[in-house]
């Protein structure tokens, strides 16, 4: 999967780097949760709806990060669903792997990824 691709056609389709107006225009709905501290945030789709939850008490960067993260699922795995695969640790590994790539290009429009340590967010932040 080439994910950098994925990434700048998503932009140029939506003529915007903003991940917020992204999952706008994807009729994905965001709220901003008190989940525990050991959950970044999460997608799910009900009745045919996407939602995305992001931990309200995350540094709006990582807030950002998250949202990338999750919309890298739902561009790059529309039917991935991290109950059904939990118990196949390669899929979900490079599953999870191609969702952090997703986020770091996408982050790097706006973003200097070095100063707000995204990559390694992304890399360390969603293992609980």
């Amino acid at each position: 999967m080439n994910i950098p691709l994925r990434v700048r056609n998503l932009v140029a389709r939506h003529d915007t780097s903003d991940p917020y107006r992204i999952a706008k225009e994807l009729n994905c709905s965001v709220y901003f949760l008190d989940l525990p501290s050991t959950v970044n945030g999460f997608w799910k789709r009900t009745l045919r709806r996407r939602t995305i939850a992001i931990n309200k008490n995350l540094p709006e960067w990582q807030q950002a990060a998250v949202l990338c993260h999750e919309l890298g699922h739902i561009v790059c795995h529309g039917r991935y669903t991290a109950f059904s695969m939990r118990n196949v640790s390669y899929s979900n590994t490079r599953i999870e792997r191609e969702a952090d790539e997703f986020a770091t290009y996408l982050m790097a429009y706006r973003y200097n990824l070095d100063e707000y340590y995204v990559s390694q967010f992304l890399s360390e932040g969603w293992r609980t």
